[in-house]
């Protein structure tokens, strides 16, 4: 991870020049032979050899021209395209510089990718696709696909050493939302909420269970969507900074102790310092780490300084961006907006041309995605990411 500029003025890190050392109009005085080079270096390291995708040779292979088609024309002319190809020159494959990447087939410019990113990296909490298309004069659908692609860079991105030191651990609820019914309903007895958060057991015969919880039947439908993600934050910043970085993952049984056992032996190491709230699924932690919690019932932080305010702020972040944004979360993809998220707070005091680079690279770095390619003719492997999932 590239080390963040510190700024030692009392000013936010979103308001510093680094924060828009690449913008669009940056992007525009670039060259078509800057942008390429610009992707070039990203995906093979080099500005002047490139690597074969299929026989992996590391050579200067042989430029490709296209032929641009004119009714002026007929024979058409030569142009400089603005995503090249090359040609091996040991097994006389085609290729460019997305082939094998996420960008895989991809009929949109270099530069085009280059402003989407820098526009999607713009906000704080993120993105919309039909903001970026208004912008870009990309179709939403596009623009959509495209998010997405950074979304599953930004997953591939997340920490993998385990946290060490004080960390923080909690779960927060996403999806589901009940909707409020055009005539007022009779407010729930105490017995159809603890039925409603399954701490009462509803009996089988009953044929319609939403009664028994007190809710309408489309509330009751929607719960089904409702998701939990859980986040483990590293909190060994200095004292105002935060946490220096998070970790994700999405549940579907809640907040149980099969999925925080899972999450905390992925995210924590043995012997840390873990602070959480009084849910009984985190007691489990005390058995190989110095376990804290603090009851939000009474307290937000105790006397002793317990809390996990470094996760609620996580929270609050995928929050604005539910609401604000993204204006609601659908289990698909929840777990991508999750990592969306926990990648913009673990790097954002990053200047914002590295940040363009981390997220572009990433992006060539890692295969065709099986979910997008053919989304749109549902050819897309359509499951849901869980951490505690069976399978």
């Amino acid at each position: 991870m590239e080390a963040p500029e510190r700024n030692f003025m009392a000013q936010h890190h979103r308001l510093t020049p680094l924060a828009r050392d690449i913008n669009l109009a940056v992007v525009g005085r670039m060259s078509d032979t800057e942008v390429v080079t610009y992707f070039a270096s990203l995906r093979w390291g080099n500005e002047t050899e490139q690597v074969c995708p299929k026989c992996g040779a590391i050579d200067t292979h042989y430029p490709r021209r296209r032929r641009r088609r004119s009714c002026h024309r007929p024979c058409g002319s030569w142009e400089e395209p603005t995503n090249p190809t090359w040609q091996c020159k040991h097994c006389q494959a085609i290729f460019s510089v997305t082939t094998g990447t996420l960008f895989d087939g991809t009929k949109l410019p270099l530069r085009t990718i280059l402003n989407c990113a820098v526009l999607f990296l713009g906000p704080g909490n993120g993105a919309s696709s039909v903001g970026i298309s208004g912008t870009s004069g990309l179709a939403p659908m596009t623009t959509f696909l495209l998010e997405h692609r950074f979304r599953e860079a930004m997953a591939a991105d997340q920490p993998v050493k385990p946290f060490e030191g004080m960390v923080q651990m909690d779960g927060g609820y996403f999806g589901g939302k009940p909707r409020k019914s055009n005539q007022r309903q009779p407010k729930a007895t105490r017995e159809q909420l603890q039925r409603r958060f399954g701490k009462e057991p509803i009996a089988s015969d009953d044929d319609k269970p939403w009664k028994a919880m007190g809710m309408t039947q489309r509330n009751w439908q929607k719960m089904a969507n409702k998701r939990v993600v859980l986040v483990v934050t590293d909190s060994n910043g200095q004292r105002g900074e935060g946490s220096r970085a998070v970790s994700v993952a999405v549940a579907r049984g809640g907040e149980s102790a099969y999925a925080v056992g899972l999450m905390a032996k992925a995210h924590i190491a043995p012997g840390a310092i873990v602070f959480t709230d009084e849910a009984g699924a985190y007691t489990q932690l005390a058995r190989e780490h110095e376990h804290y919690s603090v009851s939000h019932a009474k307290e937000y932080s105790n006397s002793e300084g317990v809390n996990d305010n470094h996760a609620e702020a996580f929270f609050s972040r995928m929050r604005r961006a539910e609401y604000g944004i993204y204006h609601g979360s659908r289990p698909l993809f929840l777990h991508f907006y999750a990592c969306e998220a926990a990648w913009r707070h673990t790097h954002r005091r990053l200047r914002k041309s590295a940040m363009v680079k981390r997220l572009l690279g990433t992006a060539l770095s890692l295969g065709p995605s099986p979910r997008l390619r053919g989304y749109y003719e549902r050819r897309g492997r359509r499951a849901e990411v869980l951490i505690d999932s069976k399978a």
